[in-house]
């Protein structure tokens, strides 16, 4: 008999699977950890309408080797509705890499796969996370394959520091409201259509399942006219996805009490203590018409001034390096940081890879 075991987790593994998530530290000039505290499983809700959860446990002394998720949600593929597989949570005790675990948990995903096929996943890997990237997407035998299509970039914008708020002649900016929200959903779709692997959401998600936490008052709407243009959604996930700073490099943890100090004394957000939640909401539910830049200027600043002299330190953003609206998110002041996306697909689907039209990439970086 085998040492480890490949099965699916449930809600009695919950506790293992949050430990597993947080002991996990992408390192860097400040090394984080992300987190599904109260509930794992309430993370992997926004992830995936489906979710299965793979767990490799060591008989001997049952422990949690090491985890990953397959979710599956439909989404807009070649301006079509479709189900689409997302590929997560790639997590392994340092203690037992280096061995065929790797490989034989493909292999359980695979059986996965053949249950209930897709034709097509993505998976999104952040920079900085050099070993995942060298070994799943390496095109490694028994291992789907992993085809790069370009970087998402997810800066961590400032709020802090007063801008110029940014209007437009005939454009306003109202909140969304329970009785229009059928209208604005329909709206989102028609734009995410226009992309590839956006997902395909409804009204009846917001503040459950994969909009778990968002609330109609969350999401703001261009108006011109009595037209709507464009809709911006700032998305706090505190209450069950979290990301916490588990260290920072010498040169910052020396800065950091003299930037908390100056923080007292003006509107810069203090650094918080290794350990400690890091405030702040992903922007959410993109959607402009003609990918209008100047719409999107203003509901940009409009959100960083609602929003500013909130609890949040940062907002995290979420668009593909060609989309050209991300030339907007450089107007502000940010930490950079992005992340390799990929489609991936099993041999037998390479029809369905090569039949993708070109359309530019958008995935909801709040849902990753």
């Amino acid at each position: 008999m085998s040492r480890f075991v490949f099965s699916l987790a449930d809600e009695r593994d919950d506790a293992a699977l949050r430990r597993r998530m947080a002991r996990d530290v992408l390192e860097g000039s400040i090394a984080v950890s992300f987190r599904r505290e109260p509930s794992y499983f309430l993370g992997a809700a926004v992830q995936g309408e489906r979710a299965q959860v793979i767990k490799c446990v060591d008989r001997r002394t049952g422990a949690l080797a090491g985890m990953g998720a397959r979710l599956v949600s439909p989404a807009w593929i070649n301006g079509e509705a479709r189900a689409l597989g997302y590929l997560a949570d790639l997590r392994g005790d340092p203690a037992y890499r280096g061995g065929t675990l790797l490989a034989r948990g493909y292999r359980f995903l695979r059986e996965l796969h053949e249950a209930q096929p897709v034709p097509l996943y993505y998976s999104v890997i952040l920079e900085g996370n050099d070993l995942a990237i060298k070994t799943i997407a390496s095109g490694r035998a028994g291992l789907p394959c992993y085809r790069p299509l370009g970087r998402m970039l997810t800066p961590a914008v400032h709020l802090d520091l007063p801008r110029r708020r940014i209007r437009q002649r005939g454009i306003h900016i109202e909140t969304a409201r329970e009785d229009n929200l059928d209208e604005v959903f329909r709206f989102i779709n028609r734009q995410y259509a226009g992309k590839q692997f956006a997902p395909l959401y409804a009204a009846t998600d917001l503040g459950k399942g994969r909009l778990r936490g968002l609330r109609a008052r969350d999401i703001h709407l261009a108006i011109k006219g009595n037209r709507l243009v464009g809709v911006l959604a700032a998305w706090d996930q505190k209450d069950f996805r979290q990301t916490h700073v588990e260290k920072y490099s010498p040169g910052l943890a020396r800065l950091r009490p003299f930037y908390n100090l100056l923080s007292r004394m003006t509107p810069l957000k203090a650094l918080p203590e290794p350990g400690a939640r890091v405030p702040y909401f992903y922007l959410a539910l993109c959607a402009i018409a003609d990918d209008d830049s100047a719409v999107f200027r203003q509901l940009l600043s409009h959100v960083y001034a609602r929003y500013r002299k909130g609890p949040w330190h940062y907002f995290i953003a979420g668009l593909h390096e060609e989309h050209p609206l991300s030339a907007v998110l450089r107007e502000y002041r940010r930490i950079q940081a992005a992340g390799q996306l990929f489609a991936v697909h099993y041999a037998e689907d390479q029809a369905a890879f090569d039949a993708l039209d070109g359309r530019l990439p958008h995935v909801e970086m709040g849902a990753v």
